[in-house]
């Protein structure tokens, strides 16, 4: 009876072994599983950070260049004022005239409200009495509409 009682122990041994290698495979499942999963999160971590510091990056360049778009325009207002525009005409030998010659427009009609106009200026368009022709007076309003249009634009 000695070899009866020897075999389940050995079947024992067997099935302990069978348990310790399943629990070793499901314990090394799992820790493959989690560093899968911690290898995902910081991938995805420092893909999000290098994403951050680009659009930092982005930002920073766009204030510069906002930065650098309010000099320039600073910088054209100061070319285009009139003072500056006057002592450049006049180092480039340009007088104010002696003589102004107005054109006046037939039936052109006399915005009263234009407070650019002399009172010399809005006479000689009421007071015109110079014929045109009608093609001429048509491309004349047209242009007058186009210019009204372009300074109702500029900020």
């Amino acid at each position: 009876m000695a070899g009866a009682h020897e075999s389940p122990e050995h079947c024992q041994k067997t099935s302990k072994r069978r348990i310790e290698a399943r629990t070793a495979l499901i314990v090394g499942l799992m820790l493959a599983a989690l560093s899968l999963i911690g290898w995902l999160y910081l991938t995805q971590t420092s893909h999000l950070a290098v994403t951050g510091y680009y659009i930092q990056e982005i930002e920073q360049r766009k204030a510069r260049l906002q930065e650098e778009n309010a000099q320039l325009e600073a910088e054209i207002a100061a070319l285009e004022s009139a003072s500056r525009l006057m002592a450049r005409a006049k180092e480039l030998g340009f007088q104010p005239p002696e003589r102004v010659t107005y054109v006046v427009v037939a039936n052109y009609p006399v915005n009263e409200e234009v407070s650019g106009a002399t009172d010399d200026q809005k006479a000689a368009v009421v007071d015109s009495a110079v014929d045109t022709s009608p093609a001429l007076v048509r491309w004349w309003r047209g242009l007058v509409a186009q210019f009204d249009a372009w300074l109702r634009a500029q900020p």
